[in-house]
């Protein structure tokens, strides 16, 4: 090879006068294999080069035509990432090191590692400049947060969580100080947005993870962008109406505020010295301390007939309906009579009536953020079944009747949680759970193997409608000690879940049902069955279940309950139904109801909310 003949220029001229000889060749080969795709000439267009030429080097070459090919292949642009601002002035350098930290000292609560995250992404699209601060002065937007923070109490928080008291003292200090160093700005800036985030996410998911206190409320997520509503916040003329957007939507939540303040102003007064007078105490007896309970239920709205003040010693008729209210109110027997229970809830604290306010409050935010149509809520603690016909904005339930729960003992309790009810059984079989055959009933059957046949029971392989029952002999009977063979009792008026059950799927095995013991419902405590929700009324549960299907009326529902052979309706529509718990409920009107903790959920609860933040995801 020679080399060093030809100058650089040179060497460029040869090159593109190759290139239309090169494509000619090409051209003729192609026209050989068959016809052009496109007889349209295609543009004039120059020739690439892998390297750039300087203009003056550059060879006048002939036009080039481009020759279609077979295949067009796709040209791609790789997106330029976008570079966060970076920050320059001693504050956002000051609020940027803050938030790598995840600590801010001022705080009652000082590491943030859970809000962490969002605060960065927040702060560094903005090179990390502060929100709440203008010309180095908070601005108005940060008063008026603050002050939303001061009243969290109103809404079941705790105002103490969010420093509200000490943000407030912050500002006015920053507001009346000549100066402040770039660290104090960047410590209240971040300070700030931090109780606010806190906040933001307690009102609209609450404070405590369901899952941590063992309630199985698997529901929909709740997916606010938290940072993103600091931000719009920080600029907004109306604050209180953003963060109000995340409340629940329940009328039940709004009912239950109205008694909260009302009870935060009650337990303001100064505490009367506690009501002592004889057990069983009747209408018509006296004592000095009946002016104290005649006072005490006027405050608390129960006595709505004679004079608050009178000054007699008589249990008298109006006080004794006053009496009854109030024990109807706090889940006692409403006759009247003063016994050791309704003198016990006399002298209870206000301020503990508000803690269960909290935590209701608390328990409400785990529920979806708005329920459309039908719903049924049933609350262990109160004993009772709440339907709705119109969503979560209704103010009281259309449908109310009590309900007997899980007994309060180990492995019998109802537990907590969501499903959507599908179908409604008529003369329905009880299958028997293996737990409950193993412990319960096989002791029995090796006694006394006529017991079968008395309660209307069968031994069989499966649950299957047209299983074939087995005779209780003794193998038969350690079978079912094993698992290996079933138990359940046939349709009819002696069936533990009487002639119809609702079914919402579940890993519970828990659902609604009929009851051929009416008697219990009479009880004011009602936790007698193993796990499962019995109904007093349950055509006026089918009739709300069953509104849409046409057919059902109230006649066909008890004609399918009395039939001989199970049927079962599978709704158009399911229907959320949530089990739940709470200790406390309202009416629209903001009156309490308060009910024993029967399964200690409330402490458990109270200890997750003491550890503080952050709390556990």
């Amino acid at each position: 090879m020679v080399t060093g003949i030809f100058s650089r220029s040179d060497v460029a001229a040869r090159f593109f006068s190759v290139i239309p000889l090169l494509l000619f060749c090409f051209t003729n080969v192609q026209a050989q294999d068959g016809p052009v795709v496109n007889p349209t000439p295609a543009p004039v267009v120059k020739s690439p080069v892998r390297q750039a030429i300087p203009q003056a080097a550059q060879p006048t070459v002939a036009p080039v035509i481009k020759q279609p090919t077979k295949q067009a292949i796709p040209q791609t642009t790789q997106p330029v990432p976008v570079v966060a601002p970076l920050p320059t002035t001693p504050v956002e350098l000051a609020i940027q090191g803050i938030l790598k930290e995840g600590v801010n000292p001022k705080l009652r609560w000082p590491r943030f590692s859970d809000f962490q995250t969002q605060l960065e992404s927040l702060y560094q699209t903005a090179a990390y400049a502060p929100l709440w601060l203008h010309e180095d002065k908070p601005t108005p937007q940060a008063r008026e947060v603050i002050a939303i923070l001061g009243s969290a109490d109103d809404k079941g928080l705790n105002s103490t969580d969010y420093d509200a008291q000490m943000l407030g003292k912050w500002l006015d200090s920053l507001n009346n100080a000549t100066s402040s160093n770039p660290q104090e700005l960047a410590s209240f800036d971040s300070a700030l947005s931090i109780s606010l985030i806190r906040y933001a996410s307690n009102l609209y998911r609450g404070r405590i993870n369901p899952k941590h206190v063992n309630f199985a409320l698997e529901i929909e997520p709740k997916n606010e962008d938290l940072a993103g509503l600091l931000r719009k916040i920080s600029t907004s003329a109306n604050p209180d109406k953003l963060l109000a957007n995340l409340e629940p939507k329940l009328g039940l939540y709004e009912n239950m505020k109205k008694a909260l303040v009302r009870y935060r102003q009650l337990a303001k007064e100064p505490s009367a010295a506690p009501i002592a007078v004889p057990n069983k105490f009747k209408p018509g007896d006296h004592h000095a301390d009946v002016p104290k309970i005649r006072k005490l239920l006027s405050v608390l709205g129960d006595l709505t007939e004679g004079n608050p003040n009178d000054a007699s010693q008589t249990y008298d008729k109006p006080l004794a309906e006053a009496v009854k209210r109030f024990q109807a109110r706090h889940g006692l027997t409403p006759d009247g009579v003063i016994g050791k229970t309704t003198l016990a809830e006399f002298n209870v604290p206000l301020s503990e009536r508000v803690k269960k306010l909290q935590l209701g409050l608390e328990r409400l935010r785990w529920l979806p953020e708005q329920i459309g149509g039908r719903y049924i809520l049933v609350n262990i603690p109160s004993f009772q079944l709440y339907g709705y016909h119109y969503g979560s904005g209704a103010e009281n339930p259309d449908l109310i009747m009590n309900v007997i729960v899980g007994e309060a003992i180990d492995g019998r309790s109802t537990p907590v949680f969501h499903s959507d009810m599908t179908y409604v059984n008529f003369r329905p079989y009880w299958n028997v759970p293996d737990t409950i055959a193993a412990k319960e009933y096989v002791p029995i059957l090796r006694r006394n193997p006529g017991y079968l046949g008395r309660n209307n029971m069968e031994i069989v392989p499966n649950f299957a409608l047209n299983a074939n029952a087995y005779a209780a002999t003794k193998g038969n009977i350690e079978a079912l000690a094993s698992g290996s063979l079933k138990i359940r009792q046939k349709p009819g008026p002696k069936n533990a879940l009487g002639l119809v059950k609702f079914t919402f799927p579940n890993t519970n095995n828990v659902y609604l049902h009929s009851t051929p013991n009416q008697g219990l419902f009479k009880r004011t405590r009602r936790d007698f069955s193993h796990g499962c929700i019995r109904v007093e009324y349950p055509v006026k549960l089918a009739e709300f279940v069953l509104k849409d299907h046409e057919e059902w009326s109230t006649e066909n529902i008890e004609s399918a309950m009395h039939k001989d052979k199970p049927k079962i309706v599978t709704l158009k529509t399911p229907i959320p139904v949530y089990i739940t718990y709470s200790t406390v409920m309202a009416d629209a009107s903001g009156q309490a109801m308060f009910y024993n903790d029967i399964y200690g959920h409330d402490q458990i609860l109270i200890d997750q909310l003491t550890k503080g933040f952050p709390y556990a995801p």
